[in-house]
């Protein structure tokens, strides 16, 4: 049976609660335990399926699915040191929220829900759409006003319904929590998005012959990539298929930088900025968790300026990786911890690229000019 638990007031629910969040407020979390080694990996599986036997849903009851997962990691050199690249821009969809994504919407179809509701900055938005449409659901997507084209198209040509909503960020998922009749399958509230993001931490395992990184330098907004890597590995660590956690090192922009005020102990009550990194500029609704997870791995929560994003961007796209402005961030803050020596010359350290750069093409094209 399903059991579900929060966080933050220790309450659980077991799988007839149909809210989407715990009562006093708090995000709700699946409350399993998982068994897995190298020897539980699908060998003829070449998605993020081939690890299935970690989640809380198999291969063979998948309603929907487009192949989702093992991304290339590849190396390369940056400023004299080498790095690691997860690419996730070539997911389906073209970003690591089709990890999420997959596992939430296939739940949801296996449970017979027909109609969801979601909201979103973009990608997240359109990766629901289509694998919403793919799996038969009435589909209506919300997004700020501004949102890229690219990823509004998305939504569009799936056939799922989009409505762009004015003001920040918040005032989005409000309108989407205010619509009557359906589900709300928000990837920012569902305790399944994060056991789909987690593959990306048995992907990283597996692709470095079975062991961990040193660090991994990734975007957060809401700060569901850095949860699912400290997920996936804690998982691995507790089977024995690691000797260690790595390092979580989450990235904010100054703009809109929650995370990085909490985990520093800074001023919390403050107004975001717009950002060129649209996909983060959310106040996150699982603020405490995230930090929790990065100080239990002694990672780091940074923030970076708007400029910084902006020459990580064109340093990026020089080396050939076309990549959304949010997953510049990721760079941005890989120079600062660079220029900082907080990471090592001889260390094994991952980069994640959280989305495509087809997304943003039209504001890409504007920033490196």
């Amino acid at each position: 049976m399903v059991k579900y638990i929060c966080k933050r007031c220790d309450a659980s629910y077991d799988e007839s609660f149909e809210g989407w969040r715990c009562e006093c407020g708090g995000s709700l979390w699946l409350d399993r335990e998982v068994k897995f080694t190298k020897e539980d990996i699908r060998k003829d599986d070449f998605s993020l399926w081939r690890y299935d036997k970690a989640y809380p849903i198999k291969k063979e009851d998948l309603v929907t699915s487009f192949g989702e997962g093992l991304t290339p990691l590849v190396e390369e050199d940056w400023k004299d040191q080498k790095i690691y690249i997860k690419n996730e821009a070539l997911m389906p969809t073209g970003s690591f929220k089709d990890r999420g994504v997959a596992m939430m919407i296939n739940y949801l179809a296996i449970k017979g829900v027909r109609k969801i509701t979601e909201d979103s900055s973009g990608n997240a938005g359109a990766s629901v759409a289509e694998y919403a449409v793919k799996a038969g659901m009435d589909c209506n997507i919300y997004v700020p006003e501004g949102t890229s084209e690219g990823k509004v198209a998305q939504v569009i040509a799936s056939g799922a319904r989009i409505h762009q909503v004015p003001g920040p960020r918040e005032a989005t998922a409000r309108a989407a929590q205010e619509v009557s009749g359906g589900v709300y399958a928000s990837h920012n509230w569902h305790p399944y998005f994060v056991e789909g993001v987690k593959s990306m931490a048995y992907e990283i395992w597996e692709q470095l012959g079975y062991s961990q990184p040193d660090n991994i330098i990734c975007p957060v907004g809401n700060g569901s990539l850095a949860l699912g890597l400290y997920q996936g590995f804690s998982e691995l660590l507790a089977n024995g298929e690691v000797e260690r956690l790595p390092r979580v090192f989450g990235v904010q922009t100054h703009n809109s930088n929650l995370l990085y005020r909490k985990f520093h102990g800074l001023e919390e009550d403050y107004e975001p900025k717009p950002s060129v990194a649209e996909g983060i500029t959310i106040k996150s609704c699982k603020a405490e968790e995230v930090v929790e997870a990065v100080r239990s791995c002694d990672g780091e929560i940074l923030a970076v300026e708007e400029e910084e994003i902006i020459e990580a961007l064109k340093e990026t796209c020089k080396k050939g990786y076309f990549i959304e402005p949010t997953s510049a961030t990721a760079f941005a803050g890989l120079n600062q911890l660079i220029k900082d020596k907080k990471i090592g010359l001889n260390e094994k350290t991952v980069v994640v690229v959280s989305g495509n750069g087809l997304k943003a093409s039209e504001k890409i094209l504007k920033y490196i000019k």
